[in-house]
């Protein structure tokens, strides 16, 4: 299933939708398991009450017993509640006691005289629940002599099921939430891939396209435009200068110029795709591009380089000598531009000191014909970011600290 058809706020609605069904399911397990723990404490004190008539029932019945009889007694007619200690206490006094008590006797006593009436506490892994009033008969007859308060320990383990179904339910819930959010994020996330791939392929063939246009064009224009040029050029020499006719031949010639430029640039972007990588030093390629367009304003910093690192050099210098024109052109102050590394990549950064970047333009520069200026094709970063791509690195464009623009090439080793 593909999300590409849905807007993009439609799709984050679909991850909401999910998170919200997954936290209603852990919300509602919670809730199950909140009401599983009051079931459990109304089950034991249920049971502790059905033991503690089965005791007072059996004291009854042998009131004349001695008391540790009794206790004994009572231990046995209440196994099948659990019941795996007994004590028997008159105005708060420990009289008999039987079964195996979770502490001493004397820290029994203590804990009796402190404990709640009739509820169930858990204490050293027993339930132990204190009467401190004659508990209830069967039938409703009144209780038989002798002593009826009393201290019951019941083994838990009768309980410890449903505790442990109801945190097998929660996990379950909560494992069901995770994935439903898991299965959100990832659709979302190949959603969004795909339609990223969808928008590559298409900007790629889009930019075949323009490519052929370029080079279809640039053949057309460039021969006429070579005659129109020489004849131009011809035509200015021949005329004396100062006259308005040697003026306008000039203009002729400085326009035939730009359209040259402008074939040579429509050519530059359709052969921009082929890179064939050698061995090369970056500096010395930087410091060679830099000489080329401005001698002594663009300032070669080497931030720990590589010596050697696979570009495609003629390539390469073509991005820097069009990155540095621009800064040259921008830039009153020297430019500069910095080898280094950046992880496992290269990282070459050309910073100008210039009015910096459009706000908004600063992915649209590297589309292809876009200008802000009011000569030139649009086409110069285009290349560049062509070229770069092709080395399978990346160029990015960020407003500079102090003012102006960096432009950050990073290139790794393995071209891919």
């Amino acid at each position: 299933m593909s999300l590409r058809w849905l807007p993009r706020w439609s799709r984050f609605a679909v991850v909401a939708a999910l998170v919200a069904v997954g936290a209603a399911l852990v919300s509602n397990v919670w809730l199950t398991r909140r009401a599983v723990a009051d079931a459990r404490a109304t089950f034991l004190r249920g049971l502790a009450a059905e033991a503690a008539v089965a005791v007072r029932t059996t004291l009854g019945e042998a009131e004349h017993e001695p008391a540790a009889t009794r206790a004994a007694a009572a231990l046995d007619a209440t196994r099948a509640q659990h019941v795996r200690y007994v004590a028997l206490f008159e105005r708060g006094t420990l009289v008999a006691e039987a079964g195996a008590p979770s502490r001493s006797s004397a820290e029994l006593v203590a804990w009796f005289a402190i404990a709640p009436v009739a509820e169930a506490v858990e204490v050293d892994g027993r339930i132990r629940i204190a009467f401190k009033r004659p508990p209830p008969m069967r039938g409703g007859g009144r209780p038989g002599r002798g002593p009826a308060e009393l201290l019951l320990e019941i083994d838990p383990a009768s309980v410890d099921a449903i505790d442990a179904a109801a945190a097998r339910a929660l996990i379950i819930g909560v494992a069901t939430a995770l994935l439903l959010l898991a299965l959100a994020v990832v659709l979302v996330r190949w959603s969004l891939r795909r339609e990223a791939a969808v928008r590559a392929v298409e900007q790629a063939r889009h930019l075949a396209n323009l490519g052929q246009m370029s080079a279809v064009l640039a053949h057309e224009i460039r021969n006429p435009l070579a005659s129109l040029k020489g004849n131009a050029q011809l035509l200015a020499r021949a005329l004396p200068e100062g006259e308005r006719s040697r003026a306008k031949a000039d203009r002729v010639v400085e326009e035939a110029v730009r359209l040259e430029h402008l074939t040579n640039d429509l050519l530059a972007f359709a052969r921009s795709g082929e890179i064939h990588p050698t061995p090369t030093d970056p500096v010395e390629l930087v410091r060679a591009a830099a000489s080329a367009v401005a001698p002594g304003r663009i300032e070669v910093i080497d931030d720990d380089a590589p010596r050697s690192w696979p570009v495609d050099g003629e390539r390469l210098r073509q991005v820097l000598v069009n990155l540095f024109d621009n800064a040259v052109a921008l830039s009153e102050r020297p430019v500069t531009a910095t080898v280094g590394r950046a992880g496992s990549a290269l990282r070459l950064v050309v910073r100008d000191h210039g009015p910096g970047l459009p706000d908004g333009d600063a992915a649209k520069i590297f589309e292809p014909f876009f200008t802000t200026r009011t000569r030139g094709t649009g086409l110069g970063l285009a290349v560049c970011k062509r070229l770069v791509e092709a080395h399978g690195g990346t160029i990015a464009a960020a407003p500079a600290d102090g003012g102006g623009a960096a432009f950050t090439i990073l290139l790794p080793k393995a071209v891919r």
